[in-house]
């Protein structure tokens, strides 16, 4: 049976919010249905029960027979009173929010003087807000919406706040623009996702000519986040995107802010596929700070490829102590299902790093690889350490079971070319006699001009 929507908007709720909403239940000036309280004190008490909607009925319904349509009329009810409490405490979360439904209210009835006092104590609110968000430069225009509409309302002969509605208009449209092109480009990274923002250049021609709407922080971060990361910008932009973030980072949320941190990480991750090292420590250092700050949860996770790229970079920076540390203290915020594959994984890519390739392997070998990333993340460590231990008959196996896979898996985007050409490049080492110059150094020369290959370092260093 379908659980009704009520609910399941009960369910999103913590004990405190329950306990307001029966407060709010309770309060005449919501709701004048006693028999919603009763609903409430029901579904506390037996949430977990199976549901009986006679039974349920009888018991909030005392002394009514039970109809199907008095008892949808009762769950339709409650579902809206509900959602009106949980508007009502978004309401209360901000108090910026509510001042246009007053405005707007005030002006109807025409009281002028108190029209006027809320206006200034809005704006007030607003100037002391400490925000920089593009929803924040919103609420600023719909203010001055409200009061334009208020002017043209009592005197259409007087001058009006037109010029500024339209410039914080401006200033909402060009930031959330800016914003919506760079979470399009982080979505495309994550989940080969393609999206149209349209507008980006006359967005950029309008900061040409008028270069002071960059003083505007949301329009400033996110216009060097979309130079240097969507745009592909240099060193330069990029430093520009680390001075603004590290300059108004505080007055985003925390949700905003790690996005940019993530599009931030990403724009180094890329950087070092094409061999600026020196981005490995940038990217590192922000890694760092998003932990220090606690950037980096997801509903109280870490992703597991944020754990992992932290790993890889710390063991790149040859941090092995860090990263050590990093694996003990921080597996328990994975998800539960990656709590002991992922940090086993890790500390093999530790030990491996190392030196102690029996040790990796062992580790290796209690990974349960069931998970696209982790299967090919211990196949290619498995590679290294058979390769490197002269293991040919095991290597020889690897490689076979990894092109079976690979045929069974078609489906795997861009991950797939990269795994194919570790086979290949794998299976061709492999038969390479010691004396076979000539076949190393083709070899080589493929190895080289596949630049996103991640492992094109190891390969060459074998081939030395």
């Amino acid at each position: 049976m379908k659980t009704p929507i009520a609910f399941q908007l009960l369910r999103i709720l913590s004990p405190a919010e329950l306990n307001q909403l029966e407060l709010f239940l309770s309060s005449p000036a919501f709701n004048r249905r006693p028999e919603m309280a009763r609903l409430l004190a029901w579904w506390r008490e037996n949430r977990h029960e199976t549901l009986d909607k006679e039974k349920v009925f009888r018991q909030v319904e005392p002394g009514k027979t039970y109809l199907s349509r008095d008892w949808y009329l009762l769950l339709s009810r409650f579902a809206k009173l509900v959602e009106g409490f949980i508007v009502w405490q978004e309401l209360q979360e901000d108090g910026l929010d509510k001042y246009p439904f007053l405005l707007r209210s005030l002006r109807r009835r025409r009281k002028a003087r108190l029209f006027r006092r809320s206006m200034a104590q809005a704006r007030a609110l607003l100037d002391n807000h400490g925000q920089h968000t593009a929803h924040l430069l919103y609420q600023a225009y719909d203010l001055e919406q409200e009061y334009y509409d208020y002017i043209a309302s009592h005197n259409r002969q007087a001058p009006t706040n037109l010029q500024a509605m339209n410039d914080r208009l401006d200033e909402f449209f060009i930031a959330e623009k800016l914003k919506q092109a760079c979470l399009a480009h982080s979505r495309r990274i994550a989940s080969q996702e393609a999206y149209d923002i349209h507008f980006l250049e006359a967005v950029e021609q309008q900061l040409q000519s008028r270069p002071a709407l960059l003083a505007v922080p949301a329009i400033q971060v996110y216009h060097a986040c979309y130079r240097a990361v969507v745009r592909g910008g240099d060193k330069r932009a990029f430093q520009n995107l680390r001075q603004a973030m590290a300059a108004h980072r505080q007055g985003f949320p925390k949700q905003e802010i790690r996005d940019l941190y993530l599009l931030a990480i990403n724009y180094c991750i890329r950087a070092l596929n094409r061999g600026a090292e020196g981005f490995a420590l940038e990217a590192f250092t922000l890694y760092e700070q998003s932990l220090e700050q606690g950037y980096l949860m997801e509903d109280g996770h870490i992703p597991e490829s944020t754990f992992g790229n932290i790993v890889s970079l710390g063991l790149k920076l040859q941090r092995f102590d860090w990263v050590e540390q990093f694996i003990r203290e921080r597996a328990r915020f994975l998800r539960p299902e990656f709590q002991e594959s992922l940090p086993s994984y890790a500390a093999a890519k530790l030990a491996y790093e190392q030196g102690r390739l029996t040790a990796a392997l062992q580790l290796l070998a209690t990974v349960d690889a069931r998970q696209p990333f982790l299967y090919f993340g211990a196949k290619t460590l498995q590679l290294k350490a058979f390769y490197e231990l002269g293991e040919w008959d095991a290597l020889d196996s690897l490689l076979e079971s990894l092109r079976v896979y690979l045929q069974r898996h078609p489906d795997l985007g861009y991950h797939r070319e990269h795994y194919l050409l570790l086979a290949q490049f794998a299976r061709r080492l492999l038969q390479l006699a010691p004396t076979d110059r000539e076949g190393k150094t083709a070899l080589r020369k493929e190895v080289e001009a596949a630049i996103t290959f991640r492992e094109r370092e190891w390969f060459l260093r074998q081939l030395e």
